[in-house]
């Protein structure tokens, strides 16, 4: 027994590594040696099965394996629900979750993130206030921040009201996992008065909350608030000097969005993509060609700069700040691409009179197959504007641009 029991253990552990790997031959070889070496699998190992398949996207064997249990259990039931759900199988999903003889909170939760997360919202919240109606004892945290999150994308003011209301009547109301996701459904629905009492009514808070409500107040405008909040915090994180930095760049003040990002260095804070690109936007409005270099050599140094989002982020800085020639080597450098890498270049060509290279730039994109955006249009007409009807059909031969 004890025997068994280790190759059980080593076999699940291994399941778990498998899925982790998204290793679906492998796993099916692991499946096939249970079967010859273990007469009677027990539950929890073909529940692993399961749930390795479902990880792997592979709904025919995880049902087949499912179909198999002897003695399916609670587990069981969540991990083929769990496929149908992330599938979008909604209609087989619906039928699973009728079929279990007791669903628990995971159960209800699954259910309502699966119609939620493929556009039958109305579905969703029909599910919700059937388990408020019906099982009410496996409300948790989950459900509600799965419902405040609806809400939010929904842009439901009244519904999400309602939840909020819910939220302590069960006993909730001071868990910190439920106040990011209630904060932000308050502050995109553009109440950042009702966030900014929920916030302060807060008996703890932590990180998270506390970067949630800068978000908000810097989308509403509201700097000097959220300047005091984040002088003010205890603790601060990468994302609460990212969130500053982002902020105060989109309201029109790049100058201190250098100036935080020189203090985030300094306090020794890893940067990110979004920390790089919203301090290079800042240098490009400035026309700081000088910080904009230093920043970029601080994205070599941290390995940033295969990263697509920051390197479109610095051809666009080193095209604002006329430094056309740093830009052009930034994107032949960069070893992915996407619709505002390409962008970037070409507004940064039109902006500085060179308006051939912007229009070759764009037969060349096209050649890529990557789609071009409204702005991507609007800066090549722009350039061709510039361009004889003669130049521009030239160019256009060369480029071999099907028409």
């Amino acid at each position: 027994m004890c025997h068994v029991g280790i190759l059980h253990c080593k076999r699940n552990t291994k399941l778990q590594q498998l899925s982790l790997r998204s290793n679906k031959t492998q796993s099916k070889k692991l499946h096939c040696l249970v079967l010859k070496t273990i007469t009677h699998p027990e539950t929890f190992l073909l529940n692993n099965l399961i749930s390795t398949y479902s990880k792997l996207g592979n709904l025919a064997c995880a049902h087949r394996v499912f179909d198999h249990i002897p003695q399916s259990n609670l587990f069981s039931w969540n991990a083929i629900l769990s496929i149908y759900s992330k599938l979008g199988r909604l209609s087989q999903m619906q039928q699973i979750f009728d079929l279990m003889p007791f669903p628990d909170g995971a159960s209800w939760k699954l259910a309502i993130s699966g119609y939620a997360n493929y556009g039958s919202s109305t579905d969703a919240v029909g599910v919700y206030k059937l388990m408020l109606k019906d099982a009410a004892m496996n409300l948790n945290q989950i459900t509600f921040s799965t419902m405040l999150i609806l809400c939010s994308n929904c842009r439901w003011m009244d519904l999400g009201r309602q939840v909020h209301g819910q939220i302590p009547k069960f006993g909730f109301g001071s868990y910190v996992f439920v106040g990011s996701p209630l904060l932000d459904m308050y502050a995109k629905l553009g109440l950042i008065f009702d966030a900014k009492q929920y916030y302060d009514e807060m008996p703890e808070r932590n990180v998270v909350m506390c970067n949630t409500m800068i978000i908000g107040l810097m989308r509403r405008g509201m700097v000097e608030e959220s300047k005091r909040l984040f002088h003010g915090l205890k603790e601060r994180d990468s994302i609460s000097w990212t969130t500053m930095i982002s902020g105060l760049m989109k309201n029109g003040l790049e100058r201190e969005a250098v100036d935080r990002f020189r203090e985030m260095i300094l306090a020794g804070f890893t940067m990110d993509q979004f920390t790089f690109g919203s301090v290079l936007t800042a240098c490009g409005s400035l026309l700081a060609l000088g910080e904009g270099k230093q920043i970029h050599a601080y994205v070599i140094r941290t390995d940033h700069k295969d990263n697509v989002f920051v390197g479109s982020a610095l051809v666009d800085m080193y095209s604002k700040c006329k430094s056309i020639k740093s830009g052009e080597t930034v994107f032949e450098r960069m070893t992915q691409k996407n619709v505002v890498s390409w962008t970037a270049m070409l507004e940064g060509y039109g902006q500085h009179g060179f308006s051939e290279e912007a229009v070759k730039i764009f037969f060349e994109m096209q050649r890529n197959e990557f789609e071009p955006d409204d702005f991507t249009l609007g800066s090549v007409i722009s350039s061709c504007a510039n361009l004889s009807c003669a130049n521009l059909a030239s160019l256009e031969e060369a480029a071999q641009f099907p028409r």
